[in-house]
């Protein structure tokens, strides 16, 4: 009996813990590389990808060319917004910019902790309608080019 208590204790503080929060871009705010301070409301309009990641993340690095392929598969980058938030310094953040080397991917520093905002693993990555609502949510890395997520951009896209 004990056991089973332990095991579910220990089912719901892993739940809690590494669960993904709600998009922490609609509280927070977070700087472009020319300084110009963004948040959601700039990127409506549109499907949007956002992604948490750190550029010591092997699985961040990974999702790049998904992301891209993906952002190519629908239609280049009017069809689909690829958005990139790390907290550490520009200097940490070009270098993942230097190994993407895609002028499609919008890189922005986050103000405030990643932590302090609910992302607790890396990459944490969310598919966004055109008003900003979030379709899709994965943690630590997805295949996301895939037909069912081809399937939902488009979908968001025709509204």
């Amino acid at each position: 009996m004990i056991f089973v208590l332990i095991a579910c204790v220990a089912v719901l503080l892993y739940w809690w813990y590494f669960k993904p929060p709600m998009n922490p871009m609609e509280k927070a705010k977070f700087q472009s590389a020319d300084g110009k301070t963004k948040e959601l409301a700039d990127f409506k309009g549109q499907a949007i990808v956002l992604s948490y990641f750190q550029s010591w993340c092997g699985d961040c690095r990974r999702e790049l060319p998904e992301l891209l392929a993906l952002q190519k598969t629908v239609g280049g980058e009017d069809s689909l917004k690829l958005i990139l938030i790390s907290d550490e310094n520009w200097g940490k953040i070009n270098i993942v910019k230097n190994i993407a080397n895609s002028s499609n991917l919008e890189f922005l520093h986050s103000l405030e902790s990643l932590h302090s905002l609910g992302i607790k693993r890396y990459p944490t990555t969310y598919l966004l309608d055109k008003s900003g609502k979030e379709v899709k949510v994965d943690v630590e890395g997805i295949y996301w080019n895939n037909p069912e997520i081809i399937q939902l951009i488009r979908k968001i896209n025709q509204k």
